[in-house]
């Protein structure tokens, strides 16, 4: 039986028109209903999450960087944080200085942008800074780009990953490749795993729904991994199940599914003990 379903937000959740389908917003409260938790795993950081995050009315803990923090959606609070090696995150910040790539550097509270023009939250959490390479005290935990040019780069400078480090590069619906540098164990997967340890819960009873790369640790993790039918081949080619291409409430279609199994499957057992009771 399913206990806990761990699901991505852009492309997945929210279908790639931007806009989160009501039909999947009422299998998310169907599933809570019958006791299953919904966790929240993206690769947005928590301040552009929160806000889906209460217009669910969710109170579990949320996956955010791709896995690099677990955090208490409630309170906001840090529950786990893998951060990058400082002398590693101040070579990367410097280069992207130097090749003047448009970069956020993500701390625990903060987000430095080294370019202005793309600063989208603004303050008190985000905050220009001029030459990050120069002026990072503590180690980050994400460091991001997007763009053709800015991923090539990153990615010809320092590779797919090295000591205590991974270069992410995952393409969205819109076809603009973006890399996110984390340490190597900040993954979904691996962010999953650990919630579900605490929680006494086994992978088989756990349901991930997801579209790109970066959902495939915990799509092969879970034991029963979704993808949505628009996603890259090598992700459906791994997923348990695919919903409907042209179905932008994949996310209802694979719950609603999933439920209708577990029901069926209580009915069976029922019926079961009916007939052994009946039968004594």
């Amino acid at each position: 039986m399913i206990q806990v379903i761990a699901i991505d937000l852009d492309d997945t959740l929210i279908a790639p028109d931007k806009q989160i389908p009501q039909e999947n917003i009422a299998a998310l409260q169907a599933a809570r209903d019958s006791g299953i938790r919904v966790v929240i795993a993206t690769a947005r950081g928590w301040f552009r999450t929160e806000a889906v995050y209460r217009e669910l009315q969710l109170d579990t803990p949320v996956i955010v960087s791709s896995g690099a923090r677990i955090l208490d959606g409630v309170t906001g609070e840090d529950m786990m944080t893998r951060e990058l090696p400082y002398a590693f995150a101040k070579e990367v910040a410097a280069f992207c200085d130097e090749m003047e790539i448009a970069s956020r550097v993500y701390l625990r509270q903060e987000i430095w942008v080294n370019d202005s023009s793309i600063m989208a939250y603004g303050p008190p959490h985000e905050q220009y800074v001029a030459k990050i390479g120069t002026r990072l005290l503590e180690a980050p935990y994400q460091i991001y780009a997007r763009g053709q040019r800015e991923t090539d780069l990153l990615v010809e400078r320092f590779g797919l990953g090295g000591e205590g480090y991974s270069c992410n590069v995952v393409t969205y619906y819109d076809g603009i490749p973006e890399v996110c540098i984390l340490h190597p164990q900040s993954t979904k997967g691996q962010a999953l795993a650990t919630l579900c340890e605490e929680w006494g819960v086994l992978p088989e009873e756990v349901m991930a729904l997801g579209d790109s790369s970066n959902d495939l640790p915990m799509i092969e993790w879970a034991g029963i991994g979704v993808a949505m039918g628009w996603a890259p081949e090598r992700v459906r080619e791994r997923a348990d199940m695919v919903t409907a291409p042209d179905n932008p409430a994949g996310v209802a279609e694979a719950i609603y599914h999933v439920l209708e199994q577990q029901k069926q499957e209580a009915e069976r057992c029922n019926n079961k003990a009916l007939s052994y009771d009946e039968s004594r």
